[in-house]
């Protein structure tokens, strides 16, 4: 009877945690709507060093564009899909590619690393960034974006 009551509960909390990672990977609502209602976005190509002292979250800016608009919209959806994807992070962080939204009297970054799955989202110039995994499907987006603004995207590693 013991076992059965222990092998129920370790059920209970194998069920918990995995509802409870799939809510957590979601962007925060606060930035969700930032994304969405900004009007535009400013994407950035990063060099994937997070030790730059006068860089962008710790990353040279390569170059950067700002999308307006429909596309801008587009490109809030794609990064919330991905960001519900995101189901692997690895231990490093080679960020790539950046995202500004402004909203609110609120600045939201997202600074994106798709070599190791991660985004670090940070408010207002917080030092204490949100960390959430990110899928591989906003990468071409964001790096038609990029392109087609004559700005090129970092070189991966993978």
């Amino acid at each position: 009877m013991i076992l059965v009551r222990w092998f129920a509960a370790a059920a209970v909390l194998v069920l918990a945690a995995s509802g409870f990672a799939q809510d957590r990977n979601k962007l925060p609502d606060d930035v969700a709507t930032a994304l969405k209602k900004a009007g535009e976005l400013e994407v950035y190509s990063l060099n994937g060093d997070t030790e730059e002292k006068d860089g962008w979250h710790g990353s040279k800016v390569l170059g950067k564009t700002t999308v307006k608009k429909g596309d801008a919209t587009k490109l809030a959806e794609t990064i919330a899909k991905g960001v519900t994807e995101g189901d692997k992070g690895a231990r490093c962080f080679v960020p790539r590619h950046g995202v500004r939204a402004v909203h609110g009297g609120k600045t939201y970054d997202l600074v994106i690393c798709f070599e190791c799955g991660w985004v670090y989202v940070f408010v207002d110039g917080s030092d204490k960034p949100t960390r959430l995994m990110i899928s591989e499907t906003p990468h071409k987006m964001l790096d038609k974006i990029l392109t087609d603004a004559k700005v090129l995207p970092a070189k991966s590693d993978k």
